[in-house]
This record gives C-alpha cells, structure tokens and sequence, in this order.
C-alpha cells in the first residue's frame, strides 16, 4: 500500500473541486474581529520550499514526530499541527494522483478544513512517522486509494467509518443535552441536490441510507466551550435542510488557550480574510457561528481521536 501511495504522489495538477464543506455564511462571506485573533506566536515553522512539497515528509517535521512520541496524543497533535500555521488554505488540494482527481495523495503546503485534521491525525496516531502514510489511507479511504473509495461526505461515510474503526469517539454527550440529528439520504436526494455537479461518481456510487449526528446546540457548545478537552474534534453543524445531503460544513481542533479558561480553535479557514490555518478563540468563533443566517448553524459536534499507536507501531523482530 505504501509503494502505491508513493508512485501516485508524483501526479499533482489543480484539485477537483468536490468538498463538500462551506465554512460561513455564504452571502455574505464572515469576516474576523481583530481583536479575536489569536494566532500562536513564535511556533515553529516548516522550511521555506524551493519546489512543492508534494509526497516526502518534511524532515523538520519528521524530527518533530519522533520527538514528541513520549507525549500524551493531545500534546503531540498540539505541537504537530502548530507547525503548520500560516499555510494557506485551498479547497480539496488532494486526490489520488490520478483517475477523476489528479491532485497528490499527501502535501504540506496547504489544506483544507479536512486534510488538515487527516494529516494531524496521522501523525500523531502512527506509532513512527515512517507508517503515518498508512493511517492517513485508512481514515481517508473505505479500500484502496480510489476516488470512489474516498470519504468524501463526513456524516455518511468518514464519521462512521472512523467512529467504526476505532480511530475516534463521539463525545458531544459529555458537555451537555444533545439533540440527534436524523434523516435518510437517497438516490433522488443526489440527483436534485445542487451540488451534486461537483462531484464525479455515478449515481450508484454516491451513499445512501440513514445519517444521524448526536448535536451539542449552538448556545449550550459556547457555554460548555472552556471545558472541552484539548485534542478533540468539532464539527459546525448546521441547520437541516431537506434539499442537502450535509449537515457538517467545517472541522477543526480544540487545544488549550492562553489561560486556563479558555481553549483555541486550530483549523484551516477559508473565511476571506484569513484562508491559511489559524488558531482563533474558540468562544468566539462559536459566536460567530450564531450570527450565520443564510444557513444557520444548529450547534457542534465533538470527538476525541483513540490513541491506537500500539495497533501501528513496528516492533523489531
């Protein structure tokens, strides 16, 4: 699997544009406060490219791997995903390197919402950078690296899949009331759904069945927001309409903030004045969430990755 991925890295060209995520309010787009920027300051950095980065992992940040194994999965993935702040951010920037999206298996010059979390997992969950590749193939892909094969929609195929697999759990529960989300998702759904253009499946190859999604709602996520344990996963959820297939519309980490009150969303945003990873005060951008009209958000849901690097460690011998 490992030679595969690499002989497809070589291929990289402009990314098909099928993701299904739309961080803001559309029409307008957010904007940010100011005074809400957060930022890390003095994190380190990957080294300044002369070519794309596309494939090879990066040896600052191999070193940076294998320095923080001793540390909890929270602290790793803090520290691994810091290094990646100021990348820009640009939709769906991988593929298979070939077949309906010819973009890279892997980079590291840029992300979106999504690769960016499957990248900072597969770091921090491969017991050695070397095998990273091997868990990033199997939280992205149900099978072989395939554009079908992709997780492309998160509530009916990356959420339970890797909820399934043991790679993360759903916490939404643990900081207060949820609501469940539910509804049934099938062939007409696609075909009157606007974005289904954007995507280059078959009708037969597009998922259908039941989605449901444990919902933390938007007033009580900003109340239970200090609480939420660093190294967690939320997801923008967002009001159902009987026209989408969606309700997620962005990922993004939880980490500890400047005090011990607060807590830090790490994500790669698109808002316009932004799109590169940033760190933002989490209450705040949970603020921010309320104020979307268009497409209201109904809350956030939360999930905490399972420390599996025993399942993937080599051992010698």
């Amino acid at each position: 699997m490992i030679l595969l991925a690499l002989t497809l890295l070589v291929a990289a060209a402009q990314p098909a544009e099928s993701t299904p995520f739309q961080e803001g309010d559309a029409a307008p787009e957010a904007t940010e406060a100011p005074e809400a920027d957060t930022t890390v300051e003095g994190v380190p950095s990957l080294p300044t490219y002369d070519v794309q980065p596309v494939g090879a992992l990066p040896e600052g940040l191999r070193q940076l791997v294998m320095e923080s194994r001793d540390q909890s999965l929270a602290q790793r993935m803090d520290a691994i995903s810091a290094t990646m702040l100021d990348r820009p951010h640009h939709d769906d920037p991988l593929g298979e390197g070939m077949g309906s999206d010819l973009d890279p298996l892997v980079r590291y010059d840029m992300y979106d919402c999504l690769t960016f979390v499957e990248e900072v997992l597969a770091l921090s969950l491969a017991g050695d950078p070397e095998h990273a590749a091997e868990v990033r193939l199997d939280i992205r892909y149900a099978g072989s690296p395939s554009y079908t094969h992709r997780r492309h929609f998160m509530e009916l195929q990356w959420l339970p899949d890797n909820l399934a697999s043991g790679w993360i759990r759903d916490t939404t529960a643990d900081y207060g009331d949820v609501v469940q989300m539910e509804r049934t998702v099938d062939e007409k759904l696609w075909k009157n759904w606007a974005g289904r253009a954007n995507f280059a499946h078959s009708d037969e190859e597009l998922p259908v069945g039941p989605m449901r999604l444990n919902v933390l709602p938007l007033e009580q996520a900003i109340e239970a927001a200090p609480t939420l344990r660093p190294g967690s996963i939320i997801a923008a959820v967002r009001e159902d309409r009987s026209y989408k297939p969606i309700w997620i519309t962005h990922v993004g980490f939880v980490f500890d903030g400047p005090t011990e009150s607060t807590r830090t969303l790490r994500h790669a945003t698109r808002m316009k004045k932004s799109r590169r990873v940033r760190d933002h005060d989490l209450v705040w951008y949970l603020k921010l969430l309320s104020t979307y009209k268009n497409w209201k958000v109904a809350g956030i849901a939360v999930f905490e990755p399972i420390d599996a690097s025993p399942r993937v460690e080599q051992t010698e011998g």
